[in-house]
């Protein structure tokens, strides 16, 4: 693909500078700069809650009923009868 583009004379001058510290060509300049930018951005995109569970392992990490989400307060009531009795 191929650019073109205006820079202001703030903009310029620093491109100059960086031309001049690097000895690198406009285009590889460019190129750095469209990576810079896109890992910038990338890194501050959103995580989505799910994704931040599948990757710290705690979404299977644990056993139970199936049914456990609808019926817990039966369960809960079961387990605890079972550890204190009936008081």
């Amino acid at each position: 693909m191929r650019v073109n583009v205006r820079l202001d004379s703030d903009r310029a001058s620093k491109f100059n500078y960086i031309r001049q510290r690097t000895n690198q060509g406009v285009s590889d300049i460019m190129k750095v700069a469209i990576d810079l930018y896109y890992e910038k951005l990338h890194q501050e995109s959103p995580v989505k809650p799910l994704q931040l569970l599948r990757e710290s392992g705690l979404i299977g990490c644990a056993e139970g009923d199936s049914d456990l989400s609808v019926n817990y307060k039966q369960y809960l009531t079961e387990s605890l009868n079972e550890k204190y009795g009936d008081r």
